[in-house]
């Protein structure tokens, strides 16, 4: 690859759609008393992911928290699940895990319903060492399903 077409699949990757996605999450927005709640960390870039959620007897979310210490990638998709993840239960929120994952395997599947938006990472399927920390967030919400806050 030359460093032009390496430059042009980067600004790709990192277009306007994202870029304004990731501006949504700027600030932290953590809940003052969720009853679930964990961290998840990128082992190969160190992007860190908070969530806290505040879930019903019925497993329905109804609150989310987050603090995000990522890159533009990573609060993307924190941008994504602010605004999708209200009113879902946790297998809902694995499934769209699972069809960003397979999106970014290259499968030919996108991410569906509320989790749409998520598509705006199909450029980085090509760039297998970020895959990890656009999980993270994911990652995070079912640890929190895992463990009380």
């Amino acid at each position: 690859m030359t460093g032009d077409v390496l430059d042009d699949s980067l600004i790709a990757v990192y277009n306007k759609k994202l870029i304004a996605l990731a501006g949504q999450v700027m600030l932290p927005a953590p809940l003052e008393n969720p009853d679930r709640g964990a961290r998840a960390v990128s082992p190969v870039c160190g992007s860190e992911v908070e969530v806290s959620l505040t879930v019903n007897p019925a497993g329905v979310i109804e609150a989310f928290g987050y603090e995000v210490e990522a890159c533009a990638l990573t609060k993307a998709v924190v941008a994504v699940m602010k605004n999708a993840i209200i009113g879902k239960k946790r297998e809902d929120v694995a499934r769209a895990g699972e069809e960003l994952a397979d999106m970014l395997a290259g499968n030919p599947v996108l991410p569906s319903g509320d989790w749409a938006e998520l598509s705006v990472l199909e450029p980085v399927k090509d760039y297998k060492a970020r895959h990890n920390s656009i999980l993270l967030p994911f990652e995070a919400v079912e640890k929190a399903f895992r463990q009380k806050a």
